[in-house]
């Protein structure tokens, strides 16, 4: 019976060890996993990226003033406004 108390403190300091081990474990797969996960990730970011730098330049290309002139007098047939000066009013 002496033997009991000291085999049952073995016993949960045992499990505890094992438990931890087991934690660590899980732990560091965890990791492992979510860093292959990451680096996926990032692997499928770089060409949505480069498209989104196309699209940006797209948009910069189509709102550009020099487009917007060219169209305006080409399609439209616009000309640009004459632009007259006013002369001062005379002050009596």
């Amino acid at each position: 019976m002496r033997n009991t108390p000291g085999f049952l403190q073995i016993s949960i300091v045992t499990i505890l060890v094992v438990a931890l081990i087991f934690l660590y474990l899980w732990q560091t797969w965890r990791v492992i996993y979510l860093q292959r996960e990451v680096n996926g990730l990032q692997e499928d970011l770089v060409p949505i990226q480069e498209r989104k730098r196309e699209l940006q330049l797209q948009v910069a290309r189509y709102f550009s003033y020099k487009r917007i002139e060219r169209i305006a007098k080409e399609r439209l047939n616009m000309v640009e406004p004459e632009i007259e000066e006013e002369a001062e009013p005379e002050v009596p």
